[in-house]
């Protein structure tokens, strides 16, 4: 009985394991991830994020108005 393919392939590779050449891994050094920086902002510089300097609307005749 012949054999099945898989055994014919590792014969193959047992006869044919000299003639490929390895090629040697270059392991690079492992780098820790960089923190990143926090941002830090001053109270005016939030309130103006938050929009609290600006000016709110108040109820009119004919609708909301600045």
């Amino acid at each position: 009985m012949n054999p099945s393919l898989r055994d014919q392939l590792k014969d193959w590779k047992k006869k044919h394991q000299e003639s490929t050449p390895k090629k040697p891994k270059n392991k690079k050094p492992s780098q820790k991830p960089k923190k990143a920086k926090s941002e830090k902002f001053c109270e005016s510089d939030i309130r103006s994020l938050m929009g609290m300097n600006q000016r709110g609307l108040r109820r009119g005749k004919g609708g909301a108005w600045r």
